[in-house]
């Protein structure tokens, strides 16, 4: 079912057994020279967030208690609809181009976007809204709402072009934006936007106090575009908190699927991508840095409160999860720890990285988001060695590296942890 702007259905009737849903994003043409960021903000009746931990985007990918989920490339998200918070009524997918206006650029590069509607757990396409952007001068657009009226959960599709960028589209639903990104950017061009669409008034139902202010919500983010490039994060109060490491990659049909969409948010279901680390700590036993692996590989999951104070949160075997595999590093104890080198290896299935596509971000509170692509590509290797870590006075200085190699071995050889290894399998 194609959706016109302003078009609205019900997500109950067309699929009422569906209580978690997923909005994938995709545009064309792919190789655009944009670099589009997309977001979602939790609105209440008054079409504000409760705070700013109700706005989710690349630097704070999960709503608080899971409700909403953000992939790591951007391209999905995950609503699950009975775990939102009683006080929000609308969920509002936005897309923006970063630094579109300093870099001059606009949606009307864009041949179009498109939003599919489907089913979390079968991936079964509810509705599409395919969106012409060739017209649009603006470098944020609204693009769709997921609204709660009638004790029933509605789509509306809402295209709706929007002067600014991320920074102002956040400060118009409510959020404390710090540094922004597009500040001091020249005004846009003056140019129409479509209309909006026609707006749906609800009835508001109780809300709790909202979520405590965390301060204002950052923007930047760095992409280390060379080999080699590095980036310092400074230490800052009583140290660097949760630090979040994400592996994602697209995903096709083992078929390899086609058209606009197979094309757009494909992958590669037939290869098991797995994220990992090496470790060294400030400890030494005989002489030695204390070192070892954290990975799904013979279940060495690590641990977040003890040492390595590195964990691996599951790992997923068929890359159908949205949100990718997940490293958390406790940046509290950040001075116990030496050097991380993040790796991704193919456990099963042809190494086919130019298929994969992948990304690791590394996010950090109060800090840029990190984003490494694995851009270069060795499709004989099966093991790629992405970023490196180290301690560096009590900062965090991060090297991109992607580097290809045949086994975990010759990766530790190549970079001097002196690990022992035997086969090992997963569960």
């Amino acid at each position: 079912m194609d959706l016109q702007p302003g078009q609205n259905i019900s997500i109950n009737k067309l699929s009422p057994s569906s209580h978690s849903i997923e909005l994938a994003i995709a545009w064309e043409p792919s190789n655009s020279p944009l670099e589009i960021d997309t977001s979602v903000f939790a609105l209440t009746a008054q079409g504000k967030v409760r705070g700013d931990e109700d706005f989710v985007f690349y630097n704070q990918p999960t709503l608080s208690g899971g409700g909403i989920q953000r992939g790591a490339d951007g391209k999905v998200f995950t609503l699950h609809l009975q775990q939102l918070p009683q006080a929000i009524e609308k969920i509002a997918l936005t897309l923006t181009i970063h630094e579109g206006r300093n870099r001059g650029q606009s949606f009307s590069q864009l041949q179009r976007v498109q939003i599919d509607l489907r089913d979390a757990q079968s991936k079964a396409v509810i509705a599409t809204f395919p969106l012409t952007t060739g017209g649009m001068a603006e470098t944020a657009v609204i693009a769709a709402e997921v609204y709660h009226r009638n004790n029933e959960w509605k789509f509306r599709a809402v295209g709706q072009g929007f002067v600014g960028g991320l920074g102002p589209l956040a400060r118009n639903y409510g959020v404390d934006v710090g540094e922004d990104p597009d500040a001091g950017a020249p005004p846009p061009p003056t140019a129409p936007s479509p209309a909006p669409a026609p707006r749906v008034e609800q009835a508001p139902r109780p809300a709790p106090p909202p979520p405590a202010p965390s301060g204002p919500v950052r923007l930047e983010k760095i992409t280390l575009e060379k080999k080699g490039q590095k980036v310092s994060l400074e230490k800052r109060g009583q140290g660097f908190e949760r630090i979040v490491v994400n592996l994602n990659w697209n995903r096709q049909s083992k078929s390899g699927g086609g058209g606009f969409l197979g094309r757009m948010m494909g992958g590669n279901k037939g290869i098991d991508l797995d994220l990992g680390c090496l470790f060294q700590l400030n400890m030494q036993v005989e002489g030695r840095w204390l070192a070892g692996a954290v990975q799904a590989l013979g279940n060495s999951f690590g641990s977040f409160q003890q040492p390595p104070f590195i964990q691996l949160l599951g790992d997923d075997r068929t890359g159908d999860s949205a949100a990718g595999e997940f490293l958390h590093i406790n940046g509290a104890q950040w001075e116990h720890i030496r050097r991380v080198l993040i790796f991704a290896f193919i456990y099963e299935g042809v190494p086919n990285w130019a298929a994969a596509d992948a990304v690791v971000t590394i996010a950090t509170p109060n800090q840029p988001t990190l984003e490494v692509r694995l851009d270069s590509h060795r499709n004989d290797q099966g093991m790629c060695a992405v970023a490196l870590l180290e301690n560096r006075g009590g900062n965090i200085e991060v090297s991109k590296l992607i580097e290809y190699f045949p086994n975990h071995p010759t990766m530790d050889q190549a970079y001097h942890f002196g690990l022992r290894w035997q086969a090992g399998t997963k569960n």
